[in-house]
């Protein structure tokens, strides 16, 4: 049975729950003392991407990460 991948026009989709179990393997294999500290929460900005459209977009802009070059990233990454 095929796994059902999910793409970026659905990551919504995917629990809280889920993401913080994600985040939680991330911050141990990067041997973090932890994920949230005074001023730093990894779980709460991936949270926020994954379930917010309007966040994602802020954070986006910050990075410069246009729209077209997310889809072209996506695109690209799907060939590999």
């Amino acid at each position: 049975m095929e796994k059902s991948l999910i793409h970026s026009n659905e990551l919504h989709f995917i629990s809280k729950k889920r993401i913080h179990q994600a985040v939680e393997k991330m911050v141990e294999s990067l041997d973090l003392a932890a994920g949230s500290t005074t001023g730093f929460n990894i779980y709460t900005v991936v949270e926020s991407y994954f379930t917010d459209l309007e966040k994602r977009k802020e954070i986006n802009q910050l990075l410069n990460l246009e729209q077209d070059v997310c889809e072209e990233i996506e695109a690209e990454l799907s060939y590999k």
